[in-house]
C-alpha cells in the first residue's frame, strides 16, 4: 500500500492525481489550514467516489492526524512558503515518513518580483539539519525544486 502526503493541498491540484497513482488500496492525506479549500477537496473526492483521500485540517508544522512512519512520499507543491516554521514542518514530516520515504518540494524563489517564496539555500540547509539528504535540486528563474530522503 502506498501512502502520500500533500502538505498544503489547497484545492487538490496534486491530491487527485496522487489518489489515482496510489490506487484504491493506497491513501492520500490532504492537509491544509483552509476550511474552504478542504471542503472543496472533500466534495470533489466524494463526487469522484474516492475512498482513498483523507482530508485533515492541520498546520504544516503539526500534521495532526497523519500517522507516524507510514508516509512513502510527501510533497510541498507551492506551499512551503505559506508555512510559518519551515524547520518544525520538516522535523514533523520526518517522523511521518517511512525509512525509504521521499519528500518533494516545489516553491517560488523569494523575490520582489513574486512577492513571496522561499530561499532555496536556506531550505536546503534546514533539510540537512533536520535529518534529510538532498538527492536532487534544480533552481530556475522563478521556482526551485528539491527531492530529499531521510537519513
Amino acid at each position: 500500500m502506498h501512502r502520500f502526503l500533500d502538505v498544503g493541498c489547497g484545492k487538490g491540484f496534486l491530491t487527485f492525481p496522487a489518489a489515482s497513482v496510489v490506487g484504491e488500496k493506497g491513501m492520500v492525506y490532504a492537509v491544509d489550514v483552509s476550511e474552504e479549500y478542504l471542503e472543496i477537496v472533500m466534495s470533489r473526492a466524494a463526487a469522484l467516489g474516492l475512498g482513498n483521500v483523507k482530508v485533515l485540517k492541520t498546520a504544516g508544522e503539526d500534521l495532526e492526524g497523519v500517522p507516524n512512519h507510514v508516509i512513502d512520499r510527501a510533497a510541498y507543491l507551492f506551499s512551503l512558503h505559506h508555512i510559518g516554521d519551515i524547520r518544525k514542518s520538516l522535523e514533523t514530516l520526518r517522523s511521518k515518513l517511512v525509512d525509504d520515504g521521499l519528500v518533494y518540494i516545489l516553491d517560488p524563489i523569494g523575490s520582489r518580483l513574486l512577492g513571496h517564496g522561499t530561499s532555496p539555500s536556506h531550505v536546503l540547509s534546514i533539510l540537512e539539519e533536520t535529518g534529510y539528504k538532498v538527492t536532487g535540486f534544480t533552481k530556475g528563474l522563478l521556482f526551485w525544486k528539491a527531492l530529499a530522503k531521510p537519513v
